[in-house]
């Protein structure tokens, strides 16, 4: 019989009964071979996995597993988990749970929030730490206190929701991953002080769980708190969002904000993630450490492309005021950058990327003015549809814009009512207007060409809901001046920059108004002008001798004897 070794065991069990009836079945086989103090029975199909993996095979697994150390019976846990994740499985891998560890390693006592804080729960636990892990999940919470049993340490495990602060304790450090954009189960739970920090305890406001544990830690008097959030919680202008923001940012105990690309810490998730680092609250923070993980110093790609920590890096020691950094990963910045800014702290609005520093740095040299000073912005709305509708018109989507930068007839069309086409005609498209997309497909511009239809009844042209339309003002830059200074590839990665969004990207309409545009001399206006119109000359010259290439193709052996078309 084959002899299975300790993670084709816990594979075993997995595929028998469920990870957490696996989990029973592990800490029962440890606490028996190990007499450890518990009261736990054996779970119901313990026999049954026995006689399905080999009987003798089994038991000589469990052997196996129980001489290993408890660091590496957590890391065959571990394993078994990174091979066989699941969409919705709350286990964060080896590498972010280490890190996480390392952060809150100088203090002896740790509360871990959420179903996603267990591995760096246990880790800590391991290390001799006093650790409580807190979700209200109770098949996790069983999981915790089997695998507690395994690994041979102590963890204190209660099941409630960690936002409703049940336990009285006080510990020196806290890491908490709320679900992203979970709704709440019970908001009546909640600590007052807690939703007085958001303005709402009328229960009025909407109100998700990351922001909840924002506020929660503001409102506790624990020491360092390592808190995870998706990256649309630092910018959002709506809702509760900026009340959680300006809260943190007053209470002066935001030491560093990590900006993780989306998939580094969650493998299931390609949403870009902030971790809060907060002081504790005797502490005060004149200045906020903000670093990139993104940069290559701390992440490569996988085969795949999701981004994953590169071995040997350390998070904690950037976190260290004293330690020096590089403006290319690394920036601090005051409070009262921050406060500038609309306490808005997504880092890149604070730690520039090579595009925006060269845009930065060629604005700097010119005169400029605000993109609302040089065009009038025109936000497409949606029409609707009518199925019988007596008019037909063309809605233009990033894929009509030519590689020669004119707006080309839209493929889209819709037809409406009479009642519906004084919407459409205010967001028609006229000659010479530029269209910016600002939705999806982030920076795409377009010009308008002289020859669309301008009519007031049937067959214009407007644009999707993923654009803004840019009508030059009178007497100030031409539509193709404007077209030449967004369309360049710096350009449109500094206005990448602006995006957030955690499925769709979308630049707010307020930061698309403050966009500066450079107002170029006379003669390089002119200039820009006649290299768009020479451009599209040479353009149109290229497809005349691409469709006589095409002809000829077709017109030769056999091709010309040879077609569909014919058949």
């Amino acid at each position: 019989m084959t002899k299975l070794n300790p993670w084709q065991f816990l594979s075993t069990m997995r595929e028998v009964s469920g990870l957490q009836h696996a989990a029973h079945i592990l800490a029962f086989s440890g606490a028996s071979r190990l007499n450890l103090e518990n009261s736990m029975s054996p779970p119901i199909g313990l026999e049954a996995a026995s006689e399905h993996a080999g009987g003798k095979a089994l038991d000589e697994a469990t052997r196996a597993l129980l001489d290993l150390s408890p660091t590496e019976r957590l890391t065959a846990i571990d394993e078994l988990m990174a091979s066989s994740h699941g969409r919705h499985d709350p286990w964060l891998l080896e590498a972010p749970a280490k890190r996480f560890a390392e952060i809150v390693d100088s203090v002896s006592s740790v509360r871990c929030s959420f179903e996603a804080s267990l591995h760096t729960a246990l880790l800590l636990a391991i290390r001799g730490k006093e650790v409580l892990f807190v979700s209200q999940n109770k098949d996790i919470c069983d999981f915790a206190q089997s695998l507690a049993v395994l690994l041979e340490c102590k963890l204190q495990v209660l099941c409630a929701d960690p936002l409703a602060r049940t336990d009285a304790t006080n510990f020196e450090a806290e890491v908490a991953f709320p679900p992203f954009g979970s709704k709440p189960m019970n908001t009546g739970q909640i600590p007052r002080r807690t939703l007085a920090i958001l303005d709402a305890e009328e229960g009025k406001k909407r109100l998700t769980e990351d922001v909840l544990a924002l506020a929660d830690a503001l409102a506790q008097s624990t020491g360092q708190t390592i808190l995870c959030v998706p990256d649309g919680l630092m910018y959002r202008g709506v809702g509760v969002e900026p009340l959680a923001r300006e809260a943190l940012v007053a209470s002066g105990r935001l030491k560093g904000i990590l900006a993780v690309p989306g998939g580094m810490i969650f493998p299931n998730t390609m949403v870009d993630t902030d971790v809060l680092v907060l002081a504790p609250s005797n502490m005060d923070c004149s200045k906020v450490r903000m670093l990139d993980l993104s940069h290559p110093s701390f992440s490569g790609r996988t085969v795949r492309g999701r981004p994953e920590i590169l071995p040997g890096t350390s998070w904690v020691r950037f976190l260290d005021e004293s330690a020096p950094i590089e403006e290319m990963f690394a920036k601090d910045v005051t409070l009262e950058e921050i406060k500038e800014k609309d306490f808005v702290l997504s880092i890149n609005r604070y730690l520039l990327p090579p595009a925006a520093a060269a845009l930065e740095s060629f604005l700097e040299r010119s005169r400029t003015i605000e993109l609302q000073d040089a065009a009038e912005l025109i936000r497409p709305l949606s029409l609707g549809k009518a199925e019988d509708g007596e008019f037909t018109i063309f809605e233009a989507s990033p894929a009509d814009v030519a590689q020669h930068g004119l707006l080309k007839k839209p493929h889209k069309t819709s037809t409406l009512e009479r009642a519906q086409m004084r919407k459409a005609r205010n967001q028609r498209l006229l000659p010479g207007d530029v269209i910016l997309s600002v939705k999806g497909t982030i920076g795409t511009a377009g010009l308008v060409p002289a020859d669309a239809p301008t009519g007031d009844e049937d067959g214009f042209w407007t644009a999707g809901q993923s654009f803004m339309i840019l009508r030059p003002k009178h007497g100030g830059l031409s539509g193709e001046v404007l077209y030449e200074y967004l369309a360049n590839p710096t350009v449109v990665e500094a206005l990448r920059t602006l995006a957030g969004g955690s499925a769709i990207q979308s630049i707010a309409i307020k930061d698309l108004r403050a966009f500066r545009v450079p107002i170029p001399s006379d003669d390089d206006a002119d200039h820009a002008r006649r290299t768009f119109q020479l451009r599209q000359e040479r353009h149109a010259q290229i497809s005349e001798i691409m469709a006589a290439i095409e002809e000829d193709r077709t017109n030769s052996w056999p091709n010309r004897d040879l077609s569909l078309a014919k058949s």
